[in-house]
């Protein structure tokens, strides 16, 4: 089997989405094609790590574990070997979710659930690093790949929202609600579609919660929280 470089692979309970609690292992790619100016996954984008290991490896380590297996990164579409992996995970009888930014179409790939996390205008890092920001904002949305997922797989929408200043979570509103029409999502899919409040620290979720549950109530959208911040603080491996 091929390989993949993997930055990270541990076992814990999923703290987003629709499977919010259940136990899973979680294997991480390193390597993305975005630079998001909040990544809380540096080390598989900004400043990628972390060893090529088999697939064979992979899969036995996943064996040992809970029946659902998350894909993750980075962003584990860039990497064809992705899709073998898949195969393999779910004729072993893994339920398996991959999360993705939507950029990216591998060709092969299996899932249960496709967890996608289109990324907003915010998360473009213009202050930080103007080269790669313009690479980033170039890349951030397809349409078409994003389309094509939906039409694919079982899936959900992530969208990490701004909620510190309402201006902020109005313009983010805006692009969300463009995106949406733009896929022609029906309403009763919206509550696939997760608002996700910006930040790392119980105090400030919380405070998000509140500040974006209005928005949740008025579109019908599901309010995301982010259990494994609140159980284990912003930590590698939780």
């Amino acid at each position: 089997m091929a390989s993949l470089r993997i930055q990270e692979r541990f076992v814990s309970v999923q703290g987003e989405g629709a499977l919010v609690g259940v136990p899973s292992s979680f294997v991480r790619v390193s390597g993305c094609n975005l630079r998001c100016v909040w990544c809380d996954t540096p080390r598989s984008s900004w400043a990628p790590e972390g060893e090529a290991t088999g697939l064979d490896e992979l899969v036995e380590w996943c064996a040992a574990g809970p029946r659902h297996v998350v894909l993750t990164g980075g962003e584990p579409m860039l990497f064809s070997p992705a899709a073998e992996l898949s195969q393999a995970l779910r004729a072993a009888g893994h339920h398996l979710t991959i999360e993705t930014a939507g950029t990216v179409w591998c060709e092969g790939l299996q899932a249960d659930l496709m967890s996608i996390s289109p990324k907003l205008s915010h998360s473009t890092p213009w202050r930080r690093d103007p080269k790669l920001a313009t690479m980033h904002e170039a890349a951030r949305l397809n349409l078409d790949v994003l389309a094509r997922l939906i039409s694919s797989y079982a899936w959900q929408l992530k969208f990490v929202v701004r909620t510190a200043a309402l201006e902020q979570l109005e313009a983010d509103l805006a692009e969300i609600d463009q995106l949406v029409a733009e896929l022609d999502l029906p309403k009763d899919a919206r509550e696939q579609i997760l608002l996700m409040p910006e930040g790392v620290d119980d105090t400030s979720l919380r405070a998000g919660y509140l500040a974006a549950i209005d928005s949740c109530r008025a579109r019908n959208y599901r309010l995301g929280l982010r259990l494994h911040i609140h159980l284990f603080g912003h930590t590698p491996g939780t």
